[in-house]
Formats: structure tokens, sequence, C-alpha cells
């Protein structure tokens, strides 16, 4: 069954939680759930990475002046903590030490509105905000962002992720880096909390030096600070993205352990003329090209075929996708098609354009999301009619519009509707801005209702571009072969200076357990480096 069709995560979170701990290495510390990014004992990692010898570990409830050099600002004890604090971005940097790959803890309280982190493999420190050559990991108090970048000197942004990061509470940041991997995971202290790196990337300007504490505003107060040496101990079976040339828009159905992957064939942009392709797998890495599930000659339109959804029901199999702009739907009794139209014309109203998704909700109802061109891309919804290929045009109404800066890129753009029910709330996931733009990113409003309304999610976009990969989005959701995981299969850019032909990517998704308010849904991605593969019963 399609992931989506039902409120299938709900049911299955505890076996899927203890698979993608064991796969991701969480462990518990105390009251506290900290990602590692282990590789569990057996587990098939290839980017397994093992502490070795302690480099540097202190409290810091009390201050060491020889262990410390400053540049600018202040840095004294405090609370059982260190406080670093001045207005020019002062760095503290550890005497002596100097560090290649490693492991990093530290529980960081920072002011309100400032920025505080780390620096790591520093060289050519100087005074001044960005008067170094390194890489910075910091939280933004307030922005509700943690971000990664790079100075040489001058700051350039490499990746970040939105987490809800306030003042004056105290968070811990675990950073992992292995030779160009840097992986990045936040929890705040007092919370039991399960959480997915909140970046993973790769970056090859700096590969040895110093290592120290940063504060970006006002102050920050740092405290239980530990480095490690890491150790690549790879063995066993992963993946890099992308997993696939030449796929866009894609949709995933799993039917009889085979996955059944329908796409826009980007080599054709940007005409489109040939119909929807299809590959397939059964293990969401390693793909085949099974050519044109559905040909143009076997529907309505000429060109633009792109945008596919699928859904199964009593044994026909539809297919909606856009052709010249307009949603049309083709059967077929096989997954592997061939998909044809009876009749070769597209839905109606006129209005259903781009992007159609259909998902059946747990009382057998089947409704549509699709995309009208109004006031820009705007999201619409309605119910399904029984024979699958009608609207019922009195419930048709819209869902969400372009309202938030990160959807303006290119174009005031919500498109690419994924629905998720999750604990008896609807989440509605979609791609803002232009295709096109380096910014297209994936975001999700909620609501109780099928047909809302919704309210977005406030650190919206959950997963966007980074310096090491464009245009990650339009997307769907599907499981790993087991049931125990979640991924987001998308669709990213060529290169970061060419769109087409885009290419196929897949990355854990997980929900997360608030204090307050619903589960967040977190993304982890775009990745580019190694990733445990998804995971088999047999693992």
């Amino acid at each position: 069954m399609r992931f989506g069709v039902s409120d299938t995560v709900g049911k299955c979170w505890d076996l899927a939680m203890s698979q993608l701990f064991k796969h991701l290495g969480f462990c518990w510390w105390g009251r506290l759930a900290v990602l590692c990014v282990l590789a569990s004992v057996g587990a098939p990692c290839a980017t397994g990475q093992k502490p070795g010898r302690v480099i540097f570990q202190d409290s810091l409830s009390s201050m060491d002046e020889s262990e410390w050099r400053l540049w600018g600002g202040e840095l004294r004890s405090v609370s059982d903590s260190m406080r670093l604090s001045g207005k020019r971005g002062p760095r503290a940097m550890l005497t002596g030490v100097r560090v290649s790959d490693f492991e990093l803890q530290v529980e960081i309280k920072p002011a309100d509105s400032t920025q505080a982190g780390i620096v790591f493999r520093v060289a050519d420190s100087q005074l001044g905000v960005d008067a170094y050559r390194g890489y910075y990991v910091g939280l933004h108090a307030g922005a509700h962002r943690v971000m990664w970048g790079a100075s040489r000197p001058g700051w350039q942004a490499l990746a970040g992720g939105n987490r809800t990061i306030e003042g004056s509470q105290w968070y811990r940041l675990r950073v992992r880096v292995l030779g160009d991997n840097v992986k990045c995971c936040v929890d705040e202290v007092a919370v039991l909390q399960k959480t997915l790196p909140v970046l993973d990337g790769v970056d090859r300007s700096f590969h040895r030096g110093g290592v120290g504490l940063r504060v970006l505003g006002s102050a920050a107060q740092f405290r239980n600070l530990t480095i490690r040496e890491l150790v690549d101990t790879s063995s066993g079976k992963s993946y890099s993205n992308p997993v696939q040339a030449n796929c866009a828009d894609p949709v995933i159905l799993r039917h009889s352990g085979i996955y059944y992957a329908y796409s826009t064939y980007t080599p054709d942009f940007p005409d489109m003329v040939h119909g929807i392709r299809l590959h397939t797998s059964e293990d969401l890495v390693h793909w085949e090209d099974q050519g044109y599930v559905l040909k143009s000659k076997d529907s309505w339109g000429e060109s633009r075929f792109w945008a596919p959804d699928i859904v199964e029901r009593d044994g026909t199999f539809y297919l909606y996708y856009a052709a010249d702009t307009r949603i049309c739907v083709a059967t077929s009794d096989s997954p592997a098609g061939p998909f044809r139209q009876r009749i070769q014309r597209p839905m109606e109203p006129d209005s259903l354009r781009i992007d159609a998704h259909v998902f059946q909700d747990t009382d057998g109802q089947y409704y549509i999301y699709y995309v009208d061109f109004n006031r820009g891309n705007e999201i619409w919804g309605g119910r399904l009619n029984e024979d699958m290929m009608s609207v019922d045009t009195s419930t048709l109404k819209p869902m969400i519009a372009s309202d938030q800066s990160w959807e303006t890129h290119k174009g005031r753009i919500v498109e690419g509707p994924e629905i998720l029910k999750h604990k008896g709330l609807y989440y509605l996931t979609y791609s803002g801005s232009h295709f096109e733009s380096p910014q297209y990113a994936v975001g999700y409003a909620t609501s109780s209702s099928p047909l809302g309304p919704w309210k977005k999610y406030q650190l919206n976009p959950i997963m966007q571009s980074t310096s090491y990969a464009h245009g990650t989005a339009h997307h769907c959701f599907t499981q790993s072969p087991d049931g125990s995981e979640l991924f987001i299969v998308y669709h990213r850019h060529h290169s970061l200076t060419k769109t087409e032909p885009r290419q196929l990517a897949i990355d854990r998704a997980m929900f997360v357990r608030q204090k307050d308010g619903p589960d967040v849904l977190q993304i982890h991605g775009p990745t580019c480096s190694p990733q445990p593969t998804p995971s088999h019963a047999d693992d």
C-alpha cells in the first residue's frame, strides 16, 4: 500500500522508532535522547563512526585561562559555566588543540537574538567577526535556526535547518566531522526528545585546525565540553544521493515487494512530449528504467506530461498526471502499465491544472489535491467521486496559497501537494517557490480535516537547498522495505549550476514529539554523504 493512504505511521510508531534508532544510532544519556549517528553493532552502515580517545573534556564550571586564547570580547566563569560576550563575533580558541576528524559535544545557552556555537578546523585567527579561516556551526536564538558555514575569511553559508531555539535555554549541540562530512544534532537539554540531524553536509575547504567557541550578538554560556577523536569504521551497505538520474516530480507505489517510481522524464525538458516514465526497485536505492509507462499516443494532450500520482483500487491502477497543464487520469490492471485513457480527455473542471495527488482517508473516502493557477500557483482540494475519474465540484475549495517569503522565489508558488495522516492529524506537505530556483523547498501545514482549514508550520521550510544540493523538493513519502522507516523521495537539480535533467533522491523522515502542540515532521536531508540503506526485515 502506498504510504499516506491510511494512518500507518501512528500504527507502526514503536517499531519505526526502534528500527530508526538502530540504524541512526540514537543513544540515551540519562533523560536525554542524543543522536550519535553511529552504526549499531552488526548494522549495515558504511558511514560507521566510532569515538576514540578524549582530546579535551571540561565541565567549564571554572575557567583555566591557560587553556584559552581570546579573540575579542570577554570570557569569564558564571553559574557553573563559561560566558563569552562581545559585539564583534568574539572567539575563544582552545590552546594547543587542533582537530581533523572528531566528535564534539557542548551545552549552550544563548542570550535572546544571539548566535552561539563552535568554530573548528580554524587557521589564521584575527580580531573581527569573520576574521579566520575555518567552519562554524551555531544556534540562532529567536531566529529558530541552526546553521553551518565557512569563513574564508568572509562568510559563506553552507547548510542549515529550522529548529525551535529560544534565548536563555540550554541546548546540547553535537557535531561530528569525518573527512568532508559534517553532521549536527541539537536537543533541548531539559526535554526527552527523539530527533534527526538538523544538517548532514559535505565541504572540502578545510581539513585540520583549531577549535573554539564563538558568539555573535550579545552573549552565551557554555558548559560540559567534550572533544573526542572520530574513527571511520565503515562497513556494510550504504547509498549516496542522487540514486537515479533523469527523474523529476516522483511518486512511489509499493506493490508486491516492488517500488514503482513514476516521474516526469527530464531529458525531454521542456516539451515533455513522450509520456510518463517508470523506474522500479526492490530497495529504494537501485533502480531499473522500465521506459514509458504511459505514452502520449494513449492520452489526451500533446506535451508537458509531468507530475504523476498513482492509486490502486479494487485491482485497477489509476495514474493521474498533467498534460498540456490539464490533469488527466489513465488506467491499467498492472502497476507496470501500459496505462491508457479509455476516453482521451482531461478531468473537469478546467481549474484542475497540474500536480494531482489522491489521498484515501481512513473512512475510505478519496480526496484529490491539485494546483490551480490563481494569483500564482495555489493548492486546491475536494472529494473524488466513486469512479475515481471525476470530482465532486461542490467540495472544491482552496487549501493554501503562497503567502510566506520562502514560497516566492521566481514566482508565488505552492505546489506538489502530498498528504500524510499521523495521530489523527492531516499533514499537507508541499513545495514552495519555482522549481528552477535554488531555493525550491519543502514545507507543510496541518489540519484536523482533510479539506482544511490549514495552519502552516511556523518553522517552514523543513527541507531546503544547501551549498551542495539545489532544488530539493517536489516529493512523496514511502516506507523502507520492512516498513519501519519513513522516507521522503524527491528530485534535485542536476548540479549547482544546471537544473536539467533533474535527479531522484531519498532521505529519512520522522515525526518528532513536542512538549506542546502536534508532532513535528522532520527531514534528514538533503544529504550527499553516504547513508545507511533503507532497512530490511532481515537486517
